[in-house]
């Protein structure tokens, strides 16, 4: 059969497109190849992984298509390994790799990223499972003794830990825990344990705030709170009333546990101060200066100069600056008008 002019000219263009499109088609994939092999393929000096697996992708720059393939097991959660260049090159050959430039190197470095798991936490949640479980006190406190303290589980693993099993011993107070992280696969073959004991606490006056040395701590600068017993010495005070009204011998800090050691009865005369003797008998008293030839506090008895006789005399702190004869009789001196004189 015989095609008009008209049909046959579409058709030389149709088949004309064809063969064009088929050879840019052949040329896009032969430029595709091509970029593919001059590709530079290289070592990363540090892999960083977050799963079970260290990929291809992980330890080789440009490895494209074949980067999740995974090769080799990676370290626990939170650890470092080493692979050695050889047996990255023998993987990668293995999945049609080609050449792969070394960079000098002759092992590359993993790191498994992970959640660390604290103390603290750990802690927490021990002791909440102690409240809930055994009925104690909000305000326990415990002390973790033996175990994990610290881990680091999958990096997945971002739910809170959980106490799976708890002992309690409510005479001695010591406890057993072993705890997991939902999600952590790790846990779940192998779960955490800790061995503690519930802290015998006291409720004691502790410092509010920093005091100087010589300043008088008063009620405002005391605040009671739960410390553990094996922290309270011997002579720690426990009355606050103990406290309250005397100096601070030293600086000492907030929160300080005070003990006799560390404050004393607010001095009321300081050494060599000038001070009022006063001596009494019935039916008359005398007063005169004198030098006090030590400091001391309310009551205490010093020794103090007479200055008209140069004599020592003990005399107890009856006030700021103010002495009571309570030694040696001073000689009497002639009052006049009644009134005592120095």
């Amino acid at each position: 059969m015989t095609l008009p002019v008209s049909a046959e000219i579409k058709a030389k263009h149709l088949i004309a497109f064809t063969a064009a499109a088929c050879a840019g088609l052949l040329a896009l994939t032969i430029v595709s190849a091509r970029a593919q092999s001059e590709t530079t393929l290289r070592l990363r000096p540090i892999a960083s992984v977050e799963g079970d697996t260290v990929r291809l992708g992980d330890l080789i720059e440009g490895a494209g298509r074949y980067s999740d393939i995974a090769v080799f097991g990676s370290p626990l959660p939170g650890a470092s390994g080493m692979i050695s260049t050889s047996r990255i090159m023998s993987a990668a050959r293995e999945h049609g790799l080609g050449e792969i430039e070394t960079r000098g190197l002759t092992s590359v470095a993993v790191r498994r990223e992970g959640r660390r798991i604290l103390a603290e936490e750990i802690s927490r949640a021990v002791l909440n499972a102690l409240i809930n479980e055994q009925q104690l006190a909000k305000d326990t406190e415990i002390e973790l003794n033996a175990g994990q303290f610290e881990l680091t589980v999958e990096s997945s693993a971002t739910e809170p830990l959980q106490v799976r099993s708890l002992s309690y011993n409510g005479g001695s107070g010591r406890f057993e825990a072993t705890f997991t992280v939902p999600g952590s696969r790790a846990l779940e073959i192998n779960p955490g344990k800790v061995i503690g004991n519930v802290a015998d606490v006291m409720r004691v006056p502790v410092l509010a705030r920093p005091v100087l040395k010589g300043d008088v701590v008063s009620a405002s600068d005391i605040v009671i709170e739960r410390r553990r017993r094996s922290d309270i010495g011997a002579d720690t005070y426990l009355d606050p009333a103990k406290i309250i009204g005397n100096a601070a011998r030293r600086p000492l800090p907030k929160g300080l546990l005070l003990r006799e050691v560390d404050i004393q009865r607010p001095e009321l005369i300081e050494r060599n101060a000038s001070v009022t003797m006063t001596f009494e008998q019935p039916g008359f008293q005398l007063t005169m200066r004198g030098k006090a030839l030590a400091g001391g506090a309310l009551g205490d008895i010093i020794q103090v100069m007479n200055l008209n006789s140069k004599k020592t005399v003990e005399a107890a702190i009856t006030g700021p600056n103010r002495v009571a004869v309570t030694g040696t009789v001073l000689p009497q001196v002639t009052a006049r008008n009644g009134a005592a004189v120095q």
